[in-house]
């Protein structure tokens, strides 16, 4: 999982994003046609063997239901699908509404696929669970993603003539420092509250220091050095 689109593409074009702007435009449309190749031929597999949803959801949605056999399931308004569930050996209580899409632990509602309590409530009504699973997650919607096509680029004295604008670069937005230029990191809400958690020492377990300044390894050295 990420924390938004631009992350699931930042491993495709890792080791591009340094480089001069005409380099770095053509690498990402190599990589990008690899990337849309290779998962629209692996759509085409999955579909082919008969599997609707991708893999890692069709464990998750097994881990689901292996979860559900210690449930108790009371059912509250059978028209309108409304259900209360009991975790056993816990007693944790939940609120499951099936025709509302909602249950109190909220993993469906985050995750689009039905939780072990709504597993519970289908298996008590006989009701197919397929159809609490968002059409996101087909294999036939992951096909419809990679649909696109690249054309080859070719050679460029074979391109047609450019009748368009020119653009002319801002002189004054060039970089003037020597050296690879430094990258920035934009920090998401995420990213901030990981920054904040205190530093914790490796070794002993306590926090406000690393493993380098920990006592406990001062003396483990001076012991080795002993011996």
């Amino acid at each position: 999982m990420t924390t938004n689109l631009v992350e699931c593409i930042n491993s495709v074009l890792k080791g591009a994003r340094n480089l001069p702007i005409t380099a770095f435009v053509k690498a990402t449309f190599y990589r990008l046609n690899e990337l849309f190749t290779r998962k629209r031929a692996e759509a085409k597999v999955w579909i082919n063997a008969g599997h609707v949803f991708s893999d890692v959801v069709t464990s998750k949605l097994h881990a689901n239901q292996l979860a559900s056999g210690n449930i108790q399931v009371s059912c509250f308004d059978r028209q309108n699908e409304v259900f209360e569930v009991r975790e056993m050996p816990s007693g944790l209580e939940f609120a499951v509404d099936l025709r509302g899409l909602r249950c109190d632990c909220g993993e469906f509602q985050v995750d689009r696929i039905p939780c072990r309590h709504m597993f519970a409530c289908c298996a008590n009504q006989r009701l197919d669970w397929k159809l609490y699973v968002h059409d996101v997650y087909k294999m036939d919607q992951v096909r419809r993603v990679y649909r696109a096509r690249f054309r080859p680029l070719g050679n460029p004295t074979t391109w047609p003539a450019y009748n368009g604008p020119r653009f002319v670069p801002n002189p004054y937005l060039r970089r003037v420092s020597k050296g690879c230029p430094r990258m920035t990191c934009f920090l998401n809400e995420m990213d901030t509250r990981m920054l904040r958690r205190p530093r914790r020492c490796r070794l002993c377990g306590a926090e406000g220091h690393s493993c380098s300044r920990c006592r406990q390894s001062v003396g483990t050295n001076a012991d080795g050095d002993a011996q």
